[in-house]
């Protein structure tokens, strides 16, 4: 049977999702508390890790908890099934 074009797109998304899973691992994740006061916030994707955000100390609004691509797989309903596909 072949592929609908929502199933190649679900595949291609956990491909993705996968990549950049790889990609924030590789990189050094700043720990906001161990900044000086003052310092600007980092924040990071819950669900891979990658850069979200940088504000500043005194932000007004709640940063993101997930990167666009994660929340589209939310969205879509597709982030646990991509999550288990690194398992």
């Amino acid at each position: 049977m072949a592929k609908t074009d929502l199933e190649y797109a679900k595949e291609e998304a956990t491909r993705q999702y996968a990549v950049r899973v790889e990609c924030a691992s590789r990189i050094e994740h700043i720990e906001n508390q161990n900044l000086p006061v003052g310092s600007d916030m980092h924040f990071y994707c819950a669900a891979c890790g990658v850069a979200t955000e940088v504000l500043p100390e005194n932000y007004l609004f709640a940063p993101h908890r997930l990167c666009s691509q994660c929340q589209g797989l939310k969205d879509q309903g597709w982030l646990e099934d991509a999550q288990r596909s690194l398992s």
